[in-house]
């Protein structure tokens, strides 16, 4: 039946004598152009929204998230939980890898064991995952974790091949193997990547047949690429920006949610000022964050009191917050502080984050704090923490990729966490994570969950500024495009006219 139909379609595509008109004609190439090259094609390890913003249309993962972040069946049929320790899931059949092989419970057994190599997923809280039959396997922890099911949706939990990866991961990086629509047909590292539809992909196969990622680091670059026509999609548009687009007949700005919180990392570690919670409490009381949102973001973004985005499973407040430069003063006064003081606000060179980090020197000297921007690429700003180098405060963002809390008391303040850029460290904070973490959902697992949202509330080591909506010019012919709140965008359904 298919075959008569396609055969139907394409007779009108040709011959256009239709009472409608002519079948629109589609382009057999998306361009799409982002400000940061791919760390790695490697998806277990490229975690970063912009290696993923690529590397998600070449894996599958088990389950995946809908447009409102919930989880979704992907390459899992279904899942129940055995008990709070076993996950059993069954396994879609007929998936096929793009090097023409059947995915296996073995290649899901062995991505899984692969996660736990990694360490940032299962968190040492893994047993093994034990093969059933040919479509089930069971997935065993040493103790209970709610959030799985969330955590194996992420674009980086994807079923590798065995065979291939083991054979050699560092060339795996280089000619990736997955089960998703795209595979990759070339690249130039820091320049382009191009991928081509995968005709044997579960289901219907893209509607495209290229896709295409530019790297252009600048803004105002992407924003002439669009206008001219050279890329079909730019991603990180300007808020400023969004009126030209929108005064384009050719072109339409389309906005997503996002599970993006930008945030003021303190160093509650410090032997300074920053060390004193009553100082990261004046530092609170002294920002205006809707002054951010108005006149920077153009109204795109929301001002909020918490790192874990309202969308996200066991969302809570976590700052007592209101702008009060006086009582911020007093704060001051009270730490020991009365004169003010000096400090430094580590940031990247990205226009939004430039003005914001002016926004928040003006705001702090009115309390008597003299704020020195420090403007370095976020490998550096890595690359320092690293190795121990002084802080003050730092801009930055924690996108939560899995949609439940229980990943940002985690990895922004457990003392072992490599995403700990707060220096915070506290013994009875790791202990109320642990209690809590290790609890089935219910009534005490609430309890315990609020006891360590209090360690946020009561000890200021990070400030929540907003929530970043992400904005995307785009073709205005462009359909089918999906967004998603992470930044793991999906072309499988996009098609763009001629």
């Amino acid at each position: 039946m298919k075959k008569y139909l396609l055969s139907f379609v394409t007779v009108v595509a040709l011959f256009g004598v239709t009472c409608a008109g002519a079948a629109a004609a589609y382009k057999d190439e998306i361009v799409y152009c982002q400000g940061n090259d791919l760390t790695t094609m490697d998806i277990s390890i490229g975690i970063q929204e912009r290696a993923c913003a690529l590397t998600n249309n070449m894996f599958d993962s088990l389950f995946t998230f809908d447009e409102d972040m919930n989880v979704i069946c992907d390459l899992a049929e279904s899942y129940r939980w055995l008990d709070d320790t076993s996950l059993e899931v069954k396994i879609k059949k007929g998936i096929t890898f793009h090097n023409g092989a059947a995915m296996t419970p073995e290649d899901v057994a062995f991505s899984m064991d692969h996660i736990n190599e990694r360490g940032s997923l299962f968190a040492g809280n893994y047993v093994g995952t034990d093969i059933v039959d040919d479509a089930t396997v069971v997935i065993r922890l040493k103790a209970p974790n709610p959030p799985l099911v969330n955590l194996l949706a992420v674009p980086y939990a994807a079923v590798l091949p065995k065979d291939v990866y083991t054979a050699d991961p560092k060339a795996f990086a280089q000619k990736p193997v997955g089960t998703g629509p795209y595979k990759l047909k070339e690249f130039k590292e820091g320049d382009y990547y191009t991928l081509e539809r995968f005709d044997d992909y579960r289901g219907t196969p893209a509607k495209t047949k290229l896709l295409t990622l530019r790297i252009v680091p600048e803004a105002a670059q992407r924003l002439i690429l669009l206008e001219t026509g050279e890329v079909d999609v730019a991603y990180e548009i300007p808020a400023s920006s969004v009126s030209r687009i929108e005064g384009d007949r050719n072109l339409k700005i389309i906005t997503s949610d996002s599970m993006k919180i930008v945030t003021l990392n303190l160093n509650s570690g410090s032997s300074g000022p920053l060390g004193n919670r009553l100082v990261r409490k004046a530092i609170q009381s002294a920002i205006d964050k809707q002054i951010i949102i108005d006149a920077f973001l153009y109204g795109y973004g929301k001002a909020v009191n918490s790192t874990i985005p309202e969308s996200a499973k066991e969302y809570a407040v976590q700052e007592d917050y209101r702008y009060d430069p006086e009582a911020a003063k007093k704060l001051l006064a009270e730490a020991g502080y009365p004169d003010g003081f000096k400090m430094t606000i580590w940031t990247d060179s990205n226009q939004t984050n430039t003005e914001i980090s002016q926004v928040l020197q003006n705001q702090l000297s009115k309390v008597g704090i003299d704020l020195s921007i420090v403007v370095q690429d976020p490998n550096t700003t890595f690359s320092r923490l690293k190795a121990g180098d002084d802080f003050d405060m730092i801009l930055d963002f924690f996108n939560l990729v899995s949609a439940h809390a229980d990943q940002v008391y985690k990895r922004l303040l457990y003392s072992t966490s490599s995403s700990n850029w707060s220096n915070y460290k506290n013994p009875e904070y790791d202990a109320a994570y642990d209690l809590y973490a290790g609890t089935p959902e219910g009534e005490r697992r609430d309890e315990r969950r609020a006891a360590v949202n209090d360690f946020f509330i009561k000890d200021v080591p990070i400030i929540a500024l907003y929530n970043e909506t992400k904005i995307i010019g785009a073709a205005k012919t462009l359909e089918g495009f999906r967004t998603s709140r992470i930044g793991s965008h999906e072309y499988h359904e996009a098609t763009i006219e001629k």
